[in-house]
């Protein structure tokens, strides 16, 4: 997965921002092929969300059905398609939870900001397998 040093940073402020709730948003780019027979999801777009979970936001979040086809549609008007989400988890791994799980799709990446002490601790990425199941993905920070 590839993102600019920028959109990396907003991710960070909207998960302190929105600290004692996870962040959530959407991730819009293009899938690309590489050299290894793979593809890579490479952002150009990030959309902060708002966690519309109605109950649990301090370990949860849900992005809105209409907001999610407003941000595609406008990623489509651009060239893009929705090739990720990211989220923060709040005193936990960041590693995807079995809710993680059932959100992503195939193809694409999640970004997880772990948040401990009011401080971001680490930062993954997992791409979702077509097949199904995730795999850890190195994040590529571009300028």
């Amino acid at each position: 997965m590839q993102l600019r040093r920028r959109q990396f940073e907003i991710i960070q402020e909207h998960a302190l921002r929105d600290i004692p709730y996870e962040c959530c948003g959407l991730l819009a780019g293009v899938r690309q092929p590489t050299h290894k027979g793979e593809y890579e999801n490479v952002v150009y777009e990030i959309a902060p969300c708002a966690n519309v979970l109605y109950s649990g936001r301090e370990h949860g979040f849900e992005i809105s059905f209409s907001e999610y086809i407003d941000i595609e549609r406008e990623a489509a008007s651009l060239g893009f398609e929705i090739v990720g989400s990211y989220h923060s988890h709040i005193d936990l791994a960041a590693v995807p939870s079995n809710s993680d799980i059932d959100f992503a799709r195939p193809g694409h990446s999640m970004i997880i900001i772990s948040i401990e002490n009011m401080q971001p601790s680490s930062v993954t990425s997992w791409y979702r397998r077509d097949e199904g199941g995730f795999h850890q993905e190195a994040i590529r920070i571009v300028e």
